[in-house]
């Protein structure tokens, strides 16, 4: 109950103690991986920084095709979980084409997106749990999409050691 009379003092310190936790990937990391849920397709990842990423994904779901481009900021939960244990948030953009009532049209919009992350120690395999809501200029809003992607890491020396664990 102590703590529930200072909850900002709460967050903030969680928040602070975050921030200067180690992430588990750096700078000039590559994944490249499916994405198993809307949109279905296959999706890669390159880290600009230890907490940023740029993310493609090329999808073909529902009579869809789509190129979407994403920036992603990510913050390691390690401290507080385990090993290996992150979340990102971000937005980008995408466009593409949908057939709708045997007609083709142009696809463009705003995306976000928002998940968590789990980077394997023994194997180069990083697997996510993401919602990513689009917004549509030219048609309806897909704002229900959640997917599921398993990524190769390219390059990954061993994160952590035996002892760390």
């Amino acid at each position: 109950m102590r703590l529930m009379k200072y909850p900002i003092i709460a967050v903030i310190t969680v928040f602070g103690f975050i921030g200067k936790v180690k992430a588990q990937q750096t700078a000039g990391q590559i994944e490249a991986g499916i994405r198993l849920g809307l949109p279905l397709g296959v999706t890669g990842r390159y880290y600009i920084t230890d907490r940023s990423a740029a993310e493609g994904i090329f999808a073909l779901y529902n009579r869809t095709v789509s190129l979407t481009a994403l920036y992603e900021y990510h913050w390691d939960l390690s401290a507080l979980t385990v090993k290996g244990f992150s979340w990102y948030a971000g937005g980008g953009a995408h466009i593409g084409g949908r057939e709708i009532d045997g007609t083709n049209k142009f696809l463009a919009g705003v995306d976000g997106i928002a998940g968590l992350n789990y980077v394997f120690s023994g194997i180069p395999l990083n697997l996510s749990l993401d919602w990513k809501p689009a917004v549509h200029f030219t048609t309806s809003s897909e704002l229900a999409q959640f997917a599921v992607s398993a990524r190769y890491i390219f390059g990954q020396k061993k994160l952590f050691s035996k002892k760390s664990l």
